[in-house]
C-alpha cells in the first residue's frame, strides 16, 4: 500500500481518459463533466477520481478488488463523481478517510468500513473547499437534552457497520463517526430533537393508604412495563418523601394529570389477613414490641393493622397486609436464627413485697409440677404461622433438672421420656436435652433478688409470674371481742326446833336440825352464819332457830384482743396466766414437797383473714378462753379450770362487728330438807323444812371486727392507732398543730 506501486496505474489512467478535468473543485471555472458507462474496476474508479480531482489517494490493490457496472443517464461533474465513488465503496464495505502524514500533508486512504472509525480524523462540520472524505468523525454539542439520550436516538439512523457514537466524559458533547451522508442526516435530526422542553412540574401528593416508598416503587414498575408494551417513554418520575406520608411528582405539564390518575388508582387500601406467630425463644412482649417498632407502617394505613398479644397461648395474633406479614415473618426468622449463646441473657428480679424464699418456693413448685417444663416445650416450637405448623416441627419434650448448677448437663433417661425431680430450695432449672439448661433460677435472700438465666421466652414467663406474685398485699386490723356474762341467784330458808325435857335422871331431846346453828358449851348459837337469822332460847327447855339467805351475783368479763395481720397470713395472740402447784412425795420416814408444774389459763386467739371480692373476708379463726374457778381441793392439785373454745371459718364484711358464736349455760336447782311425816302437815309442816334454790346462768360470746387497710401511705393505719396511742400516753412522733392568735 505504497504510492510508487500505483504510479504506473495512474499513468495508464491518464492515457485512456479523453480529457483531464480542472484540479480540485474550483468554483472559478465551470466544472467539466464526464460520461461513464459500462463495467469499471473499482480500483480504476478510485484512480480516475484521484486524477480528475488532483487527489493523493492510497489503497491496497490486493484488497480493493471488484468491478462496478454503471448505467448513468447523464454526465457527472468531478464532485458528483467523487460522491458516487464513495457510495460505491460503501456498498462494497470500503470507504475513504482523511489522514495526515508526518510532513503535515493530508491524503485520502481507502480502508475497510469496519476499521474506519478508528482511523478517521475529527473534522469540522463545515469542511470548506477541501474534498470531503467518505467517512468522517465530528464532535457536536447537545444544548437542551441529555447527551446520552440523544445519542441513543441518533443510533437509529447511523450505519450498522463501522459507525460509532459516544458521549465525551461528563460533558454534553457527542462524538459521531460514520459515512458523511449519515453524518449529515444525524445532524439534521439533532437539530429537530435538541430543543428546549417545557418546565417540569414538581408537586407534592399526599398518600392515603399505602406507604409512600411502596407506592413510588409500584408506579415506577407499572410505567416501565406499560412503556415496554406500548413502545413509548413516559416522561416524569415519582419519588417517596421521607416519612412515607407523601410522594413528590416531577413531570412535564402534559403528563401531570396522567401521573395523578395513576397515584389515585393505586393508592388503595390493600387486603388484609390474620395470622398467628409463636415466638420460639424470646419473650412475647419483647417480640411484639419489636414487631410494632420495625414492621408497623405509618398512620396512613388506617385501622387495618391490629396486633394482639395472646398471653394464654404465648402467641402474637396479627392482622395486616401480605407484605407486612412477610416483613414480620422475616423478622421472626432472623430472631430464631440467632445462635444459642446470644439468646441466653442473665436477668435479675427484685422482690419487694414478699419474702424471696416464698416466691422462689412457688416457682419451684411450678417447676416440679411441669408447668414451666411445658413452657420450655412450647418455646422450642418453630415460629411460623399456626396454620402452617405441623407435628413434624415439634421439638422433643424438655426435662426439668432442678437444683443443678448452670455448668452441669443432665443426660436424658434411657426411655427417652421427660424426667422430673424434686427441686432444691433456692435454685432450679429446665433442660431441653442440650448441654446447657433452658432455665436456671437462683434466689439471693440477702438482697431479695431472684437471678434467672435461660431462654428469653422462659425468662419472660418467669417475669410475669413474679409480677403476679410480688404484689403488696393489703393489711387487716382484726379486733376480737370476747364477752363472758354470769348470773347466779341462791335462796336458803330453814327452821330448826329443839325441845329438851329432863325428868329425874332421864333427859329427853326432840329436835329438827338442818345445820343452821351450832352448839357451843351446851348452848346453841347461829355464830357468824350469813343471812337473816332468829334464835329463841329457853336454856334447858327449848330453842327455835330461823334462818333466811338469798344471794344474787351478776358478772361481766370483756376481753378485746387486737392484732394487725397481712392478707392470707396467720396471726396469734396469747394472754395466759400460769398457776403453779406443788407435788408431795411421801416416803416411809419423810415427805418432801417440790414444784409440780403449772396450769395455764387465759386467752389464746389465732386468726387468718383472706380478702375476697368486694372487701368481704374469709376468716379462719380459733378463740380459746380459759379461767380458774374456785380453790384447789388439795395443795398438790391444780385449781379447777374452765375452758371455752370456738373455732371455725366464716365470711364477714369489712368494718362490721359480727357475732361469730357463743356458749350459754343455765343451771337451776331446788332442794328441800324436811322431817318426814311432820313436814307434810299443812302450814305446820313448814316448821320442819329447810328449803334451798339455786339459779346460775353463764353466757360466752365472740365478736369480730375486721378492717381492711389499703392505703399506700398507711394513713388508715395511723387513724386506727390514734386511740390506743392516746390511751397509752405514747408520743406518736407527729408534730402538733396548735392554733395561734394573730393580731
Amino acid at each position: 500500500m505504497v504510492l510508487s506501486r500505483q504510479l504506473a496505474t495512474w499513468i495508464w489512467c491518464v492515457s485512456v481518459l479523453s480529457a483531464r478535468p480542472s484540479p480540485a473543485l474550483s468554483s472559478q471555472a465551470p466544472p467539466s463533466r464526464l460520461q461513464l458507462q459500462g463495467e469499471v474496476d473499482l480500483a480504476r474508479l478510485v484512480d480516475l477520481c484521484a486524477q480528475r480531482l488532483d487527489l493523493t489517494v492510497e489503497y491496497d490493490a490486493s484488497v480493493l478488488k471488484g468491478k462496478v457496472t454503471l448505467r448513468l443517464n447523464e454526465s457527472l461533474t468531478d464532485a458528483e463523481l467523487w460522491d458516487l465513488t464513495n457510495r460505491v465503496l460503501g456498498l462494497r464495505g470500503f470507504t475513504t478517510v482523511r489522514l495526515r502524514g508526518n510532513d503535515g500533508r493530508e491524503m485520502l486512504s481507502v480502508v475497510r468500513l469496519a476499521d474506519a472509525a478508528g482511523l478517521a480524523e475529527v473534522a469540522e462540520i463545515a469542511g470548506g473547499t477541501a474534498v470531503p472524505s467518505g467517512f468522517t468523525a465530528v464532535v457536536v454539542p447537545v444544548e437542551h437534552q441529555p447527551a446520552k439520550e440523544v445519542g441513543e436516538t441518533l443510533k437509529a439512523i447511523l450505519s450498522r457497520t463501522g459507525s460509532s457514537i459516544a458521549t465525551l466524559g461528563n460533558s454534553n458533547l457527542l462524538l459521531i463517526a460514520d459515512l458523511r451522508p449519515r453524518i449529515d442526516q444525524a445532524l439534521e435530526l439533532l437539530k429537530s430533537i435538541d430543543k428546549p422542553g417545557a418546565a417540569s412540574v414538581v408537586e407534592r401528593v399526599e398518600v392515603a393508604h399505602l406507604p409512600a416508598t411502596r407506592l413510588a416503587a409500584m408506579l415506577t414498575s407499572i410505567t416501565a412495563a406499560r412503556d415496554l408494551v406500548e413502545g413509548r417513554t413516559t416522561q416524569g418520575r415519582v419519588v417517596a418523601e421521607p416519612g412515607d406520608r407523601a410522594v413528590v411528582l416531577i413531570a412535564p405539564p402534559n403528563e401531570v394529570d396522567q401521573w395523578r390518575s395513576l397515584i389515585e388508582r393505586f393508592d388503595q387500601v390493600p387486603p388484609v389477613e390474620t395470622r398467628t406467630y409463636s415466638p420460639r425463644y424470646f419473650g412475647l412482649d419483647e417480640v411484639a414490641t419489636l414487631v410494632e417498632q420495625v414492621v408497623r407502617p405509618s398512620s396512613t394505613s388506617g385501622d387495618q393493622w391490629r396486633l394482639v398479644r395472646d398471653e394464654l397461648t404465648g402467641s402474637i395474633i396479627l392482622t395486616a397486609t401480605a407484605l407486612q406479614h412477610e416483613e414480620v415473618q422475616s423478622l421472626i426468622d432472623r430472631l430464631n436464627a440467632l445462635p444459642a449463646e446470644s439468646r441466653r441473657p442473665l436477668w435479675t428480679y427484685q422482690v419487694r413485697n414478699r419474702p424471696v424464699g416464698e416466691v422462689i418456693d412457688v416457682l419451684e413448685r411450678l417447676l416440679a409440677s411441669g408447668v414451666l417444663a411445658e413452657a420450655a416445650d412450647a418455646a422450642l416450637m418453630p415460629a411460623v404461622p399456626s396454620k402452617e405448623a405441623s407435628s413434624s416441627d415439634q421439638a422433643p419434650p424438655a426435662r426439668l433438672v432442678p437444683g443443678s448448677p448452670p455448668g452441669e448437663s443432665a443426660s436424658p433417661p434411657s426411655g427417652g421420656d421427660a424426667t422430673l425431680t424434686q427441686p432444691s430450695r433456692l435454685s432450679g432449672r429446665i433442660s431441653s436435652g442440650e448441654e446447657r439448661p433452658a432455665l436456671t433460677l437462683t434466689a439471693d435472700e440477702t438482697t431479695s433478688t431472684i437471678i434467672a438465666m435461660g431462654e428469653p421466652r422462659l425468662l419472660d414467663q418467669v417475669r410475669r409470674l413474679i409480677d403476679e406474685l410480688d404484689v403488696r398485699q393489703p393489711q387487716v386490723m382484726v379486733e376480737i371481742l370476747i364477752v363472758s356474762l354470769t348470773e347466779s341467784q341462791t335462796l336458803d330458808l330453814g327452821v330448826e326446833l329443839e325441845k329438851i325435857e329432863v325428868s329425874g335422871d332421864v333427859r329427853i331431846s326432840l329436835s329438827s336440825l338442818f345445820g343452821l346453828s351450832t352448839v357451843t358449851d351446851g348452848t346453841r348459837s347461829v355464830g357468824n352464819a350469813r343471812g337473816g337469822s332468829a334464835l329463841v332460847l329457853s336454856p334447858g327447855d327449848f330453842s327455835v332457830v330461823v334462818r333466811a339467805l338469798e344471794t344474787i351475783n351478776d358478772g361481766r368479763s370483756l376481753n378485746v384482743p387486737r392484732v394487725l395481720v397481712n392478707n392470707n397470713q396467720e396471726a396469734s395472740l396469747n394472754s395466759v396466766l400460769q398457776q403453779p402447784f406443788v407435788s408431795i412425795n411421801a416416803f416411809d420416814t419423810i415427805a418432801t414437797t417440790s414444784f409440780g408444774g403449772t396450769q395455764d389459763a387465759g386467752t389464746v386467739v389465732t386468726v387468718k383473714p383472706q380478702i375476697a371480692q368486694g372487701d368481704h373476708m374469709i376468716v379462719e379463726y380459733s378463740v380459746t378462753l380459759s379461767s380458774f374457778i374456785g380453790e384447789s381441793a388439795d395443795p398438790s392439785l391444780p385449781p379447777p379450770r374452765q375452758e371455752n373454745r370456738l373455732q371455725s371459718v366464716a365470711t364477714i364484711p369489712d368494718g362490721y362487728v359480727v357475732a361469730l358464736g357463743g356458749i350459754e349455760v343455765t343451771n337451776q336447782s331446788k332442794g328441800v330438807s324436811q322431817v318426814p311425816g311432820l313436814a307434810n302437815i299443812p302450814i305446820v309442816g313448814e316448821l320442819f323444812k329447810n328449803r334451798s334454790r339455786t339459779e346460775n346462768r353463764s353466757r360466752f360470746y365472740i365478736f369480730i371486727r375486721p378492717s381492711v387497710l389499703r392505703r399506700l401511705d398507711f394513713e388508715d393505719l395511723r387513724y386506727l392507732s390514734e386511740a390506743p396511742i392516746e390511751a397509752g400516753g405514747i408520743d406518736d412522733g407527729w408534730p402538733k398543730v396548735e392554733p395561734r392568735v394573730i393580731r
